[in-house]
């Protein structure tokens, strides 16, 4: 199903996904209702990393498509922002937290050595 070139339609975020399949199961269920979506991987992609496979992304539709996707994705739990109007989904940041705790540590540690091996 193409859209047309002429096609100016506004693409609004619908929701984010933690992972590349995760997003692509949600863009399938989409297409097989007939919204036209896609899908776009966050923090960089196929050959910045390797591989977008364990990614953020974000899934696009139309904004007349808006309210029929979030019914097909069951996403009326979905919170709206206030500022685009768009369904937000909570992302875990559980692997930024512990890097953060995990530099803190070894910066305490290097202090700690550091004071400990000065000799008067």
């Amino acid at each position: 199903m193409a859209a047309p070139k002429n096609n100016r339609r506004k693409q609004v975020r619908l929701t984010g996904f933690d992972n590349e399949p995760m997003a692509r199961l949600a863009e399938q269920r989409l297409w097989q209702a007939e919204i036209p979506c896609f899908i776009r991987s966050l923090r960089g992609g196929p050959g910045l990393w390797g591989s977008s496979y364990n990614l953020p992304h974000d899934l696009f539709v139309h904004e007349t498509d808006r309210a029929r996707a979030s019914e097909v994705l069951d996403l009326e739990h979905a919170e709206l922002d206030a500022g685009e109007g768009t369904p937000v989904q909570a992302r875990s940041n559980g692997g930024l937290w512990l890097a953060g705790l995990v530099l803190t540590a070894v910066l305490v540690v290097g202090i700690i050595l550091r004071l400990t091996s000065v000799q008067p």
